[in-house]
């Protein structure tokens, strides 16, 4: 019985120790007395002596949860901040023709981030044309409106931006969104006997 429990146990400790061993440094037989040498292509930031290498052996993988879990906040929050700079977006249909002033669809838009968006997501971004003077003209126009509205603390943080607005003119989604509702049927049953003559 204790013959086989050996021959149990014994695979399991050759694996630790072939783990330790490998874990130990990269060297490939260049360590000496118990420690790898400097002059090792590893590095000396990963030496390990045995008892460091059996130890990080022992509680793997917990010592990488911490930063996977911090590789992918940061993630999520790259893209989160990402989303409020195209949320936050003045584009070409937030102008006026003369692609300067803004019209009343950027007044509405620069107020709602001011008023809505959440305090530390408030900063507006311009998109940049090829002219810089008018990509000026824009972001001044913007500063102008902000420092106008009641209830804003300082001027506004606007900023340029390379990022492409995709967006529609208002009036053409307000026609979309208006003749929608204008074509709506009206919410009523089908008559007695409808359902039964299609059948």
């Amino acid at each position: 019985m204790k013959l086989s429990a050996l021959w149990i146990a014994l695979p399991t400790v050759l694996i630790v120790a072939a783990s330790a061993q490998a874990q130990q440094c990269s060297c490939q037989g260049a360590c000496r007395t118990g420690r790898c040498d400097p002059r090792s292509p590893s590095g000396p930031s990963h030496h390990y002596t045995c008892e460091e290498a059996y130890y990080q052996n022992s509680i793997w993988p917990r010592q990488y949860i911490v930063p996977a879990r911090r590789g992918i906040c940061e993630a999520f929050d790259v893209m989160g901040r990402n989303g409020w700079r195209r949320q936050n977006l003045l584009g070409p249909y937030h102008f006026e023709a003369d692609g300067v002033q803004l019209n009343e669809a950027g007044r509405l838009k620069v107020e709602w981030i001011l008023t809505q968006a959440p305090p530390q997501y408030r900063t507006l971004y311009v998109q940049r044309v090829a002219n810089q003077e008018r990509t000026n003209g824009r972001v001044e126009s913007v500063q102008q409106f902000v420092s106008s509205l009641n209830g804003v603390d300082g001027p506004g943080d606007v900023q340029e931006t390379y990022v492409r607005d995709d967006g529609y003119p208002a009036g053409m989604v307000d026609a979309v969104f208006t003749g929608f509702k204008a074509n709506q049927p009206p919410p009523m049953l089908p008559p007695a006997g409808a359902l039964e003559s299609s059948n």
